[in-house]
């Protein structure tokens, strides 16, 4: 969720890495650090004041679940699955393997068929 939030509001540029022993106490992981330009993406991406940071929230709401098990208590069954299959997701993937564009294709998808019902 961090990530997709992010990159919905900013570029994220990775600037380089540390090593634990830059560092005191050292700790276990390297480190990165990050550069954070604001960049908001929403209307690149079509899902400008549409609702799109609660449903990135519904993704990811639990992390071992897969986006169709996260999404189907908030959309029906048909539509999720349309959905899915016009944004060439598949049901099986988890919010986090997603890219933000993918997440947003979606998204889109579900807006859309909620509209024309």
């Amino acid at each position: 969720m961090l990530s997709a939030t992010a990159q919905l509001y900013g570029r994220v540029e990775k600037l380089f890495t540390l090593p634990p022993g830059a560092f005191v106490p050292p700790p276990k992981v390297h480190s990165t650090v990050l550069r954070l330009t604001i960049d908001p993406q929403q209307e690149r991406l079509g899902v400008a004041g549409d609702g799109f940071i609660e449903f990135l929230r519904l993704s990811f709401g639990q992390k071992r679940k897969t986006l169709w098990n996260n999404l189907k208590s908030e959309y029906e069954g048909a539509a999720l699955k349309r959905a899915l299959a016009d944004a060439k997701v598949k049901a099986t993937a988890r919010a986090e393997t997603l890219s933000l564009n993918e997440s947003a294709a979606v998204f889109r998808a579900l807006h859309k068929a909620q509209t024309e019902s």
